[in-house]
């Protein structure tokens, strides 16, 4: 198999790696977000900063912790999807060698 199609299928499934793990932070699946949620209200960081201590409940249903996870989760899938586009490319439009 020519070396530029081993590399735009390896983009290819790069890139649905990533994009498969924004969609596990934005749809919660395996419980990465409530996992997130309870190391976050165990950390004597958040309590300090936050100046109280707070329950993996009240962490999830914070504002903040969930805007951030919709930015991670989409910035994830769309690093996916631009790695996706680039595999595609490399793969129809071979460098000139």
């Amino acid at each position: 198999m020519p070396l530029h199609i081993q590399r735009g299928l390896g983009l290819i499934g790069f890139g649905l790696l990533l994009g498969f793990v924004g969609l596990i932070q934005i749809a919660n699946i395996f419980g990465v977000v409530d996992e997130h949620a309870r190391q976050m209200a165990k950390s004597r960081l958040t309590g300090w900063m936050s100046g109280k201590d707070q329950t993996p409940a009240e962490v999830r249903s914070d504002g903040a912790f969930t805007l951030g996870r919709y930015i991670v989760g989409i910035g994830f899938m769309l690093v996916g999807l631009l790695a996706i586009g680039g595999g595609v490319v490399y793969l129809i439009a071979p460098p000139a060698e």
